[in-house]
């Protein structure tokens, strides 16, 4: 350790981080640690600040954790975010995004690039980058949907078939997808996909296995279908389990897909939010908030049909009333 002041050592009987040499620190400890563990190291000190802002790391970082930043328009995107990657990977890494109280600043967003990467076992199965126009008609009235893959195009896999319904929920613990929607004109970016599946459903005709990956994120009315959404993605695997449609949609408390103008409102509120801090239990946190607005779903749908009962009861008891009174008329 001769980078080390010994003097310092022999003084104190203890080495302080000021003591050891920077490129140290950085090649040694540093490039050894994953993103949140670098983070947490650069809240330390302003030395370790310094240090960990370095641009390389989170780069390598990024390129590690999601392939799809290796490809040019992302990593275009990137460079105009205000920490480049640093800022990106702060975006993207947590796998929810909180609720946000402020209404959040709206602006053109011409485009949306979308970087996604799904894994099986650690292993890239994946990866993908597209980009979704805003500012059209049709885009704005039609149902939001972002397509990864063109209607005739497949990806081959070397997953394995989910012959029974213990091989689906074991699939679901092994898939991991990441679907991050870039917004080039705010800088900013956001994983909407939750990072594992909810839930793997095997068609019992065609054979095909899907699965849902899935968020859950305010849509700032309260009180109406669109309070919270879901912001799911279904990956639609053949029989041989080949990658055949990956797509992105939100969905509103009764079932309803959102259109693009709506969905575009909600993506910029995710892309300005608070993003939630890492849980203990984040691995079942994506499935958990997706089981609670199921059930929110549920009870919403069982209050309108209460409402619509009454509703009707009262119908009927005013047409009794008339018919009673009219007849009433006629006799006297």
């Amino acid at each position: 350790m001769g980078c080390i002041d010994k003097r310092s050592v022999i003084s104190s009987g203890e080495t302080t981080i000021s003591a050891v040499h920077p490129d140290i620190i950085k090649t040694h400890i540093l490039t050894c640690l994953e993103g949140p563990e670098l983070a947490s190291v650069a809240s330390t000190c302003s030395q370790l600040q310094a240090l960990a802002e370095d641009q390389p790391l989170w780069e390598n970082i990024c390129h590690s954790t999601w392939p799809s930043t290796h490809m040019p328009r992302v990593r275009q995107v990137i460079s105009t975010f205000p920490r480049a990657y640093r800022s990106f990977f702060s975006d993207s890494f947590p796998e929810f995004v909180a609720r946000s109280s402020r209404t959040p600043n709206f602006h053109s967003t011409p485009v949306l690039v979308s970087a996604v990467d799904i894994f099986h076992r650690r292993r890239l199965v994946l990866s993908k980058v597209v980009e979704t126009e805003t500012e059209s008609g049709w885009f704005r009235c039609s149902p939001f949907r972002i397509d990864l893959l063109d209607p005739k195009d497949a990806v081959a896999t070397a997953v394995e078939y989910p012959g029974s319904g213990e091989a689906c929920e074991v699939l679901s613990e092994d898939l991991r997808l990441s679907w991050i929607v870039m917004d080039p004109q705010g800088k900013r970016a956001v994983n909407v996909s939750g990072g594992r599946a909810v839930w793997v459903e095997r068609h019992w005709l065609s054979g095909e296995v899907m699965v849902r990956f899935s968020t859950v994120v305010d849509g700032g009315e309260r009180g109406s279908a669109s309070e919270v959404v879901l912001c799911s993605v279904t990956v639609t695997f053949g029989g041989e389990m080949q990658v055949r449609e990956a797509c992105l949609q939100m969905e509103d408390m009764d079932g309803m897909i959102l259109n693009g103008r709506d969905s575009l409102g909600i993506l910029q509120r995710a892309l300005e939010g608070k993003r939630g801090t890492l849980l203990k239990d984040v691995k079942n946190e994506g499935r958990n908030r997706y089981l609670e607005f199921i059930d929110r779903k549920t009870q919403r749908k069982e209050r309108k049909v209460r409402d619509e009962r009454r509703l009707d009861m009262f119908c009927l008891v005013l047409a009794l009333f008339s018919f009673a009174a009219l007849s009433a008329l006629f006799l006297f």
